[in-house]
């Protein structure tokens, strides 16, 4: 099963380093077949990381929560390479003002940059919403995030256990990015 993105979906593209092009879009209610379609994709391995178990499926009420956000205090975008599901983005504002960011890539497209540039638009949200800070956790042996981390240079990474992190949006890089994410997830906003 391919996913067919509509062509009038407001969407922001990026070339990666090995020249795909990769599809950004604010996640929508009717994203639903994205979240499923992602989710038969991804490892056990993925799985667990993400979800903390080896789910096989969404239930109608993880669907709802994953689809059904604001742009605004719940922020998610979706990323595509072609019909084919790259990952997804999201960051949910807590009481205390920090949006706890959580990010997944499929197996087949990590290591090609996906993660970085969702990272990079969720960051661009945030700042122009006034976030202060954005937070997350994962497990220590997670590479991808062990590498992101070591790549915007923010904290050393621990070899084992999890890694839990408080940082200040204002310490991150701009991405050259930030206005054509900006500009896409206010045509989603109206």
């Amino acid at each position: 099963m391919r996913i067919v993105i509509p062509e009038d979906r407001p969407r922001h593209q990026v070339t990666l380093p090995d020249g795909a092009i990769l599809n950004l879009s604010p996640i929508l209610k009717t994203d639903r077949e994205f979240f499923e379609k992602g989710l038969e994709e991804l490892s056990p391995e993925s799985r667990f990381a993400r979800f903390g178990s080896g789910v096989s499926s969404l239930t109608t009420q993880e669907l709802d929560y994953l689809t059904d956000v604001d742009q605004r205090r719940h922020v998610a975008w979706g990323a595509a390479v072609g019909d084919e599901v790259a990952g997804v983005g999201r960051y949910i504002v807590g009481e205390d003002g920090c949006a706890e960011i959580a990010i997944t890539v499929l197996d087949s497209m990590q290591r090609r940059g996906v993660g970085r540039v969702l990272f990079e638009a969720l960051v661009a949200v945030a700042r122009a919403d006034g976030i202060h800070e954005i937070c997350f956790e994962a497990l220590a042996d997670n590479e991808a995030v062990r590498y992101l981390l070591d790549e915007i240079e923010l904290v050393p990474t621990p070899a084992g256990g999890v890694i839990e992190r408080r940082v200040r949006v204002s310490d991150l890089p701009r991405s050259t990015d930030d206005g054509e994410f900006l500009a896409v997830i206010d045509e989603i906003r109206g």
